[in-house]
């Protein structure tokens, strides 16, 4: 019964967000402002909606209501209950209901923020969220049901989570993920107001900044933590591999970090109208690919169109629908008034246009190397390719050193022209010096230096200069040192994160160790100067799996620590995964894999040294941290 009322509710919401999203329609035809003012209510009743069908869906999953399809694939009585409950959204048609709730989240959130604001622009905004928020809801009702039953022979157990999902980390990081994703809903339906009303202006640019911010916040936050599961829980020991899923969420994060910056340019002087409005439309667009493309399968074959032919003309109408729709919209009523001011090439304003061109170059380059692939088996038969990282790590390295360039300048530029360059020997000379102090300190911890060291540390040194020990040199006393900082947080900190994430992966890409080798028990190898000792192997069983457990000693001059990498089997599916063991410390992280038995008391492992690996997720916590600060102040200015 609690599933029949979660899809009842779902209905609801189907039918109330159609009703909120063609209101202004209404009044447009009636005149009646009536339709103006209902909207509101409306739209939190499709939130409310919305989650209480989400809850009767985790119920059905507590419960282990194995009539329900998408429960039985996803789901088992031996599944610990805190991964009942992540497995909600373990799979395609729970995920589309959870980004549906992010969704209404945002709408909600919008409302109460604006809600005695300009009335007609409100109701237009909350119709294009309303809008797609019944495209997803249709989308999950008609092809991606998660309520469907399966009648009349109810199957007595359940298959089982997918082990590789059964995680803490996988329990927060698709909510963390699909709030950044849907948050570029609002934005861009700002936009879409914005051209109907023809209110392009500073105070639209004001408006929809901190919500650019905040949902970039939260993509930096879900891409990170993906990132460290995949570290921890793959048994691989890498932090990003271009995978197309990482890709089809590193795109729209590029281009909303392009977007926020384009909106200040707008705010503050006036121009890039058109060009903020078309970034809001790309990063929608982007976040609709990553979403849909990714759930269909669409990134892993071409055929899954002609598997699901339903699903996929779905998927083609709403991108249509929203996508070329709005870009029709932008085509013909974008503002085509010039802008109030002019700059020339030493300016504020083209530093950012510079920023926005290369941010968005280089989320086309790696959107096109993500699907390329695709396109080519299409077009030639079925025939395959591939597009690995060397494209990728080609591809970013001139992007990383120009975008770094221009933040260590970025602060010293002032609006129209820059008149005095002074800065540069200042900032040239601080940058310097911390290069020389970094690559010393590198050099006496590993022995030896290369290019690729030296060119994350100089990257790292102007930075950081340029965002925090520049404003320290010219402070004269502590209390202005102290109003810079407070005043410039939000900025400093997203900065530094991009600084200190450079400087991780350019250590830890140079001096990664790695082995693969067979040990006896009581048998020890030396990697680096880091010896590590298998002791012995121990087996136990925990409530859905059976596990074998090797005790590893790490000793460099005493003992470090002892850890124990696992091979785990799940009863439910007889699935075996590997469990990396890890020894964090400051400075690197000690990675061991359990692999298989060869012999007596013999076993194979990979041995890993991972150095400065734990800097790179610092770093972006200190971009997500900067967005979250950044779009606090902007809201509260509202």
């Amino acid at each position: 019964m609690i599933v029949e009322i979660g899809h009842i509710f779902l209905i609801g919401a189907l039918v109330v967000s159609f009703i909120a999203g063609f209101s202004p329609l209404l009044r447009f035809l009636t005149k009646d402002n009536f339709y103006y003012m209902v909207i509101g209510p409306m739209n939190n009743l499709v939130c409310l909606f919305i989650f209480l069908s989400l809850i009767s869906l985790i119920y059905s999953f507590l419960v282990d209501d194995f009539s329900v399809a998408y429960i039985a694939n996803n789901s088992n009585t031996l599944l610990p209950t805190y991964y009942k409950f992540a497995a909600t959204w373990g799979a395609h048609e729970g995920s589309l209901l959870l980004w549906i709730f992010c969704l209404c989240l945002w709408s909600t959130t919008y409302f109460f923020i604006n809600r005695q604001k300009d009335e007609e622009f409100v109701a237009l905004t909350l119709s294009v969220l309303n809008q797609i928020i019944f495209a997803f809801i249709a989308f999950t009702i008609f092809t991606s049901n998660p309520f469907e039953r399966i009648l009349p022979v109810v199957p007595i157990e359940g298959a089982d989570l997918n082990p590789l999902l059964q995680d803490f980390a996988f329990t927060i990081h698709p909510p963390l993920l699909y709030l950044g994703y849907s948050g570029l809903a609002v934005p861009f339906a700002l936009s879409l107001s914005a051209l109907i009303s023809k209110k392009i202006d500073s105070v639209w640019a004001r408006e929809a900044r901190p919500w650019s911010l905040l949902s970039s916040g939260f993509l930096t936050l879900g891409i990170a933590l993906g990132s460290w599961w995949a570290y921890y829980e793959l048994g691989w020991g890498g932090w990003w591999f271009w995978d197309p899923v990482e890709n089809a969420a590193f795109v729209p994060w590029l281009i909303s970090v392009a977007m926020f910056h384009s909106l200040i340019v707008t705010e503050k002087r006036g121009i890039y109208k058109n060009w903020s409005i078309l970034l809001s439309i790309l990063a929608f667009a982007a976040s609709i690919l990553g979403t849909f493309l990714v759930r269909s399968g669409i990134l892993t074959s071409v055929h899954v169109f002609a598997l699901d032919p339903e699903r996929g003309v779905f998927i083609l109408a709403i991108f249509s629908y929203f996508i070329l729709g709005s870009l029709i919209f932008y085509s013909f009523l974008n503002n085509k008034l010039p802008g109030r001011s002019t700059y020339n090439l030493t300016s504020k304003e083209f530093g950012f246009l510079l920023n926005n061109i290369l941010l968005v170059i280089l989320a086309l380059s790696i959107m096109f190397g993500t699907l390329f692939p695709l396109i080519y088996e299409a077009l030639n038969d079925g025939d395959q390719i591939s597009v690995g990282a060397p494209y990728y790590e080609i591809l970013i390295l001139p992007f990383a050193l120009a975008l770094s360039i221009l933040q260590g300048v970025g602060l010293y530029l002032s609006w129209s022209s820059t008149k005095q360059f002074n800065f540069l020997n200042r900032v040239a000379i601080e940058s310097f010096s911390i290069f020389v102090i970094l690559s010393l300190l590198v050099f006496f911890i590993f022995g030896t230096l290369s290019w690729g060291t030296f060119l994350a540390i100089a990257m790292f040194s102007w930075i950081f200069s340029g965002n925090l020990v520049d404003a320290v040199y010219q402070s004269t006393q502590l209390q202005e040192l102290k109003s810079i900082l407070i005043k410039r947080f939000g900025m400093i900190s997203a900065h530094l994160g991009t600084a200190f994430l450079i400087l991780g992966v350019g250590i830890v890409t140079t001096f990664s160790l790695e082995r693969d080798v067979v040990l006896q028990k009581g048998e020890s190898y030396k990697l680096g100067s880091t010896h590590f000792i298998f002791k012995e192997i121990q087996e136990a069983k925990r409530l859905n799996y059976s596990f074998q457990s090797a005790d590893i000693e790490i000793r460099e001059e005493g003992l470090i620590d002892q850890i124990s990498p696992e091979k785990r089997n799940y009863l439910s599916s007889n699935q075996v995964m590997t469990e990396a063991a890890i020894k964090p410390t400051l400075l690197q992280d000690y990675y061991v894999t359990l692999g298989e038995q060869v012999g007596d008391g013999t076993w194979t492992f990979k041995l890993q040294i991972k150095p400065f690996i734990r800097w790179i997720w610092f770093g972006a916590i200190l971009i997500a941290l900067g967005t979250f600060v950044s779009s606090y102040r902007y809201v509260k200015r509202l």
